[in-house]
């Protein structure tokens, strides 16, 4: 079906100064993604204005209340510790966050949890992110004391997360926490907009945004003080932006876009070059993306697509082999959580009722290793890739340093 074009994409003028659906897709990769001609205006897919960028939380299932290993066995008495660099599967039950390898060895308790939050760790793993801007830090890592902030969106920022970029509230401004307890900062790029996600470029220089305005939704790029901000790609007929993410290469963002008739695209724009945005991923009228993590190499993304309902959850993948629907058999909602490695990817299955289950899965084998079952909310820790990416020179803004 042909479809009006309802995004214009701009040229960056930065100074060097400044629940039943039946989930879709293949079971194993086959589809390569498609791209758009430089010349034509390219549309965009991403979740409706109310989505962000957070870490999800998740819901629970009432068969897998109670918290039980693969294995068969309970998870042990809480004996905090520091974990294992291989504990890079993170989650919460029982009050506590745990880590454990992605074999399903290595489990340790980390500490007590009155309230995850979005449970996002840091890019050097050694730090998360708990409600409202609560930091905890494990394994030598620096910790914050909670407030009593609501966070509307958030990202670490990079490439070693000494502060933290929110909107607090009904997100109409952002601000940045910095874990040495200097006072809060504000780093607001746009007065007068709705900030609806937001992501740290990996050079720690710029950060992403999507916002919404008056005249309606659209992606800026600004420095890391909010400085110089640029818009990237904006809306003409009504398409909304949600969820968002840097390429491990600091070239390309990738985001998701809602369009008027209701189908979600995942598209990827060069940042030094956003006349055009390639097609990754289309998907049915209905669906929405509920979330997206890049991975840790090159041209790798994983997501999560849904309807309204919470039981039609589908995690999908994009690897250089295509695309494809992660776990196609699970027989439950499934979610992408966070890349464990190169090819890892964490999984949640079901969280409909309140709980999830939690396996590893090898995006380029189809192997699935089942962990735990009975969580609250799971991410996972491993660092991300350095060195970190420079911000390319074209795109370069004035800012305080990396962070």
């Amino acid at each position: 079906m042909q479809k009006s074009i309802v995004v214009t994409l701009l040229t960056l003028g930065f100074a060097a100064s400044a629940c039943t659906s039946t989930p879709p897709g293949p079971a194993s990769p086959v589809v390569s993604p498609t791209s758009r001609p430089s010349s034509d205006v390219a549309r965009s897919s991403a979740p409706s204005e109310t989505a962000t960028a957070t870490t999800p939380t998740a819901s629970p299932v009432a068969s897998l209340a109670v918290p039980t290993l693969a294995s068969g066995g309970a998870l042990p008495a809480c004996a905090p510790r520091a974990p294992k660099a291989s504990a890079t599967v993170t989650f919460v039950a029982l009050g506590h966050a745990w880590a454990m390898s992605p074999s399903g060895t290595d489990l340790s308790c980390l500490f007590a949890v009155a309230d995850a939050g979005p449970f996002a760790w840091g890019p050097l793993g050694d730090r998360v992110l708990l409600a409202g801007v609560e930091v905890k830090g494990v394994a030598g890592g620096p910790s914050l004391a909670a407030n009593d902030v609501l966070i509307a969106t958030v990202t670490w920022s990079r490439p070693t997360g000494k502060s933290i970029v929110f909107a607090p509230g009904d997100g109409t401004r952002l601000e940045k926490a910095h874990l040495d307890g200097a006072p809060i900062e504000d780093v607001t790029p746009l007065p007068s907009s709705r900030y609806l996600s937001v992501t740290y470029h990996p050079s720690g220089e710029a950060f992403a945004f999507a916002v919404a305005r008056a005249e309606g939704q659209s992606i800026w790029i600004s420095s890391n003080l909010g400085a110089k901000p640029t818009q990237m790609v904006f809306s003409t007929e009504g398409t909304t932006f949600g969820a968002m993410g840097f390429d491990p290469d600091g070239k390309h963002l990738v985001y998701a876009a809602q369009h008027a008739d209701n189908h979600a695209e995942l598209h990827i724009i060069d940042v030094t070059d956003p006349t055009s945005a390639p097609l990754a991923w289309e998907g049915p009228v209905g669906r929405t993306i509920l979330d997206l993590v890049p991975g840790t190499r090159t041209g790798t993304v994983a997501w999560t697509t849904a309807t309204t309902s919470c039981a039609d959850r589908v995690a999908m993948v994009r690897t250089p082999a295509g695309i494809a629907t992660v776990i196609p058999d699970a027989g439950a909602p499934t979610r992408a959580l966070g890349w464990l490695s190169a090819t890892k990817l964490l999984v949640g299955i079901g969280g409909c009722d309140g709980s999830l289950a939690l396996s590893a899965v090898d995006v380029s084998s189809g192997s699935v290793v089942p962990l735990v079952s009975g969580v609250a909310t799971a991410a996972a820790r491993a660092p991300v890739p350095t060195p970190p990416a420079p911000l390319p020179k074209s795109v370069v803004t004035s800012g305080s340093g990396f962070s």
